[in-house]
C-alpha cells in the first residue's frame, strides 16, 4: 500500500501544466485560479505548497484535503542531423539526414495521475499544525522505436512530504516548514549496437531502446527514490478587511540521482563509439568480414577513408573526437557504464496579494521567481531564470463557487539558431557537445510551456464538506534549437553538418479535490 501510495504521488505526466518542471499549483483551487495562493487561502495542502503561514486560516475544525489530477499532454520532436555518420556509402541513412523527422512522444499511463493530501489542525488561537504529501513536479517523455530521437525514454518525478506551523501575531502570521523530497529519475539514450548475446554489430537503424525498470516494476523514474533536504518559510499580513499581502520562500533541493546515463556519450568519446559503429556498418565486404576502429584517435580520418566516407567528413569526425585511442573511447562509452547526475530543484520566492472587490469576488495575483540558471545540474543544461505571472479570479455564494485564472511564464529552454554545436560545455566533470545539449533539452526534457488557462467551480454540500473542480489548459507552444556541429575550419570548406531540434507541447489536465472539516 505504502509503494503504491508513493507511486501516485511521484507520479507526473509529461511535462504536465509546468512553470519549467514544477506544477503550477498542487491543489485543485490553485490550479482553477492560475496556480495563485501565495496570499489566498484555500486548504492546508494549498498552503504548505503556496505559502506555510497561511495554515492560521483552517478555523477551529481539523481539516482533511485530498486532490487528484489527470493529465494529457501531447508532445512532438522534429530531428534533423547531417551527421555523415548517419549516411552509409550505399546510400542508406537514417530518415533525419535527408529531412526534419518528426515523432510524438508515447502516452505513459503510470504517469497519468498525481494526488496531493494534508491534515491540520489547530493548536491554539494563534498556531497551527499541518502535514501534506505533495506530488510537486516532474517531465517524461517516450520515444520507444523512433531512430531519429535516437529511441529516448526520460522520466523524472518529485514529490515533497512537508510538516509544518503557523503562528498568527495581530494581522501578521509567520509560518515555518522543513521538506523531505523525493525524487527519482532516468535518462535511457541507448547507442549500444554490439548484441551482447552474439557479439555481432546490430543491422544499422535497429539499436535496441534501453527498458531499464523504474520504481516498483513501473516506467516512472529511476532505479530509486532520492532524498533532498530543504524548507520553506511564509509570511502574510490582513493590511486591511479586503486587502492580504503574502511572501514565501522556499530552499533549493539537491537530488543526486544514480546511474542516469553514460555523459561520454554525449562528447567526443561518443564520436569515435558512432564511427566505429560506421565502420562496422560499412567495412562488410572487406576481407575477413566487418570491422571496427583500431589505434590512436589520429589515425581515425585514415580509417574512415578507406572505408569510403569522404576526406572532408573524416578529417571533421577525427576533429570532433580529439586526442587518445579508439579503444579510451569505447571503453568510456560502454552503455552499462552509467554516470550520476546532481540535480537540484531552484530555490524560488514569490510574492502575491488577494483582494476582495466585494463580498462576493476576489482578485489575486502571484509574482514567482525560479532560479533555474542558479541551480546545479540545471545551469549545466543551459536552463535560464524564470519569472511567473499568475492571476486568479473567485466568485462565491454561499455554496457555489466560480474560479478562473491566467499563468505566464517564458520557457526556461530558450531557441537558438545558428548554434556552434561543436563547443564543449563542462557538466559535472563531462565535456559535452552544445549539439548533444540541445537535443537533450528538445527531446528529452522539453520544459517548455508558457501560458495556461485555468477555470473551475466549487461547492459546498455542507458547512463542514465541499468538492472542488478545475481545468487547465496550455496551448501549443513551440521551441527550436538549430545549428552546426562541423568545426569551423572545415564549415568554411563547405562542410554541411547542421542539425535542426523542434519541440511542440500542448495540456490539457482536470483536477478535483475534497475538503473536510471535523
Amino acid at each position: 500500500m505504502l509503494k503504491k501510495t508513493l507511486l501516485l504521488s511521484l507520479a507526473v505526466s509529461s511535462l504536465l501544466a509546468t512553470n519549467g518542471v514544477n506544477l503550477i499549483g498542487t491543489t485543485t483551487v490553485s490550479r482553477s485560479m492560475g496556480g495563485t495562493g501565495v496570499a489566498f487561502y484555500s486548504s492546508a495542502a494549498g498552503a504548505l505548497h503556496k505559502n506555510v503561514s497561511l495554515m492560521g486560516d483552517i478555523g477551529n475544525k481539523d481539516e482533511f484535503q485530498f486532490d487528484m489530477t489527470y493529465f494529457n499532454a501531447t508532445v512532438t520532436s522534429s530531428v534533423y542531423d547531417k551527421m555523415p555518420l548517419n549516411l552509409n556509402t550505399d546510400g542508406t541513412s537514417l530518415p533525419s539526414y535527408r529531412a526534419p523527422t518528426s515523432a510524438t512522444s508515447e502516452p505513459m499511463l503510470d504517469t497519468s495521475f498525481i494526488p496531493s493530501m494534508s491534515y491540520a489542525t489547530r493548536i491554539n488561537d494563534k498556531t497551527v499544525f499541518g502535514f501534506a504529501m505533495i506530488g510537486s513536479a516532474g517531465m517524461a517523455t517516450q520515444y520507444e522505436g523512433e531512430y531519429a530521437q535516437r529511441q529516448m525514454n526520460t522520466s523524472m518525478m518529485l514529490m515533497k512530504l512537508v510538516p509544518g506551523i503557523s503562528y498568527r501575531n495581530g494581522n501578521t502570521t509567520f509560518g515555518f516548514a522543513p521538506v523531505l523530497g523525493l525524487g527519482s529519475m532516468s535518462l535511457n539514450y541507448d547507442e549500444r549496437y554490439i548484441d551482447p548475446k552474439t557479439g555481432d554489430p546490430y543491422p544499422y537503424g535497429t539499436k535496441p531502446q534501453s527498458q531499464r525498470e523504474g520504481l516498483f516494476g513501473t516506467n516512472i523514474g529511476g532505479e530509486d527514490l532520492v532524498p533532498a533536504f530543504g524548507f520553506k518559510a511564509g509570511m502574510d499580513v490582513k493590511v486591511t478587511e479586503k486587502f492580504r499581502f503574502g511572501i514565501s520562500y522556499d530552499s533549493a533541493l539537491k537530488y543526486t540521482y544514480k546511474n542516469v546515463a553514460n555523459f561520454s556519450q554525449f562528447g567526443p568519446s561518443g564520436i569515435v563509439y558512432m564511427a566505429d559503429e560506421w565502420m562496422y556498418n560499412n567495412t562488410t565486404s572487406f576481407p575477413g568480414g566487418a570491422i571496427g576502429l583500431s589505434g590512436d584517435n589520429s589515425t581515425i580520418s585514415q580509417q574512415l577513408q578507406l572505408a569510403g566516407l569522404p576526406a572532408v567528413a573524416a578529417d571533421a569526425i577525427q576533429a570532433l573526437a580529439g586526442s587518445g585511442t579508439v579503444q579510451g573511447a569505447l571503453n568510456a562509452t560502454n552503455p552499462d557504464s552509467l554516470d550520476d547526475l546532481i540535480l537540484e530543484q531552484p530555490w524560488e520566492i514569490a510574492i502575491g496579494f488577494a483582494y476582495d472587490i466585494s463580498k462576493e469576488m476576489v482578485f489575486t495575483c502571484d509574482y514567482r521567481y525560479i532560479a533555474w540558471g542558479l541551480a546545479e545540474g540545471y545551469k549545466d543544461f543551459g536552463w535560464t531564470n524564470q519569472n511567473v505571472f499568475a492571476f486568479g479570479l473567485e466568485h462565491h455564494t454561499k455554496t457555489l463557487k466560480l474560479r478562473v485564472g491566467y499563468n505566464y511564464a517564458a520557457s526556461p529552454i530558450s531557441s537558438v539558431s545558428g548554434e556552434a554545436g561543436a563547443m564543449l560545455t563542462d557538466v559535472q566533470g563531462h565535456l559535452i557537445f552544445d549539439q548533444a545539449l540541445s537535443m537533450l533539452n528538445m527531446v528529452g526534457f522539453p520544459a517548455i510551456s508558457t501560458t495556461h488557462f485555468t477555470a473551475g467551480f466549487g461547492y459546498a454540500f455542507s458547512p463542514d464538506m465541499d468538492f472542488d473542480f478545475a481545468a487547465v489548459y496550455s496551448p501549443e507552444a513551440t521551441t527550436s534549437r538549430s545549428g552546426q556541429l562541423s568545426p569551423i575550419d572545415l564549415y568554411l570548406d563547405g562542410l554541411n553538418m547542421s542539425y535542426a531540434y523542434e519541440t511542440k507541447m500542448e495540456q490539457l489536465s482536470l483536477s478535483f479535490g475534497m475538503n473536510y472539516r471535523f
